[in-house]
């Protein structure tokens, strides 16, 4: 477990499931984090799975906080070469049904939370489902790509 300044423990279980995640050729497509009811001291491990993007918003719940991330694989398709490379799009899920209070405690703990799930593409932040899209992830991911862009996007 792992303590930090802004006062959250963060479960080894979240880094373990991040390097699983992050692992070239992982089944594994995204990552859920969240608090145990009644605090916003302890980040545990909340899901896992393959599905990507989809199986990711398909978890949200309507009334509590998610850190998580999802893997988008970005395919290169040049002459007779296709390249895929992972994306992670690092997401903070507040949904409006969560108290104030209870967000403003959580907005804390980011820092902390990236140090663990580091070098993703971009990060988002929503209050609803409807703030994930694919346009919008892909608009952020050519916005930081540089001058070589991928010619298209999977969302497993």
């Amino acid at each position: 477990v792992l303590k930090h300044k802004m006062d959250v423990k963060i479960a080894d279980e979240v880094s373990e499931a991040w390097q699983r995640l992050t692992t070239d050729q992982s089944e594994f497509g995204w990552i859920a984090c969240g608090y145990p009811e009644g605090t916003t001291t302890d980040l545990i491990l909340k899901g896992e799975g393959s599905g990507g993007m989809p199986e990711f918003i398909a978890t949200l719940p309507t009334d509590d906080i998610i850190w998580g991330a999802f893997k988008v694989a970005g395919v290169d398709e040049q002459a007779n070469v296709t390249s895929r490379r992972s994306k992670f799009i690092f997401v903070k899920y507040t949904p409006e049904a969560v108290p104030m209070m209870k967000k403003a405690k959580a907005g804390r703990h980011k820092a902390a939370i990236k140090q663990i799930m580091s070098s993703t593409h971009i990060d988002i932040e929503a209050e609803n489902v409807e703030e994930i899209s694919q346009e919008e992830i892909i608009a952020k991911l050519r916005a930081c790509g540089g001058a070589h862009q991928p010619t298209g996007y999977e969302f497993c």
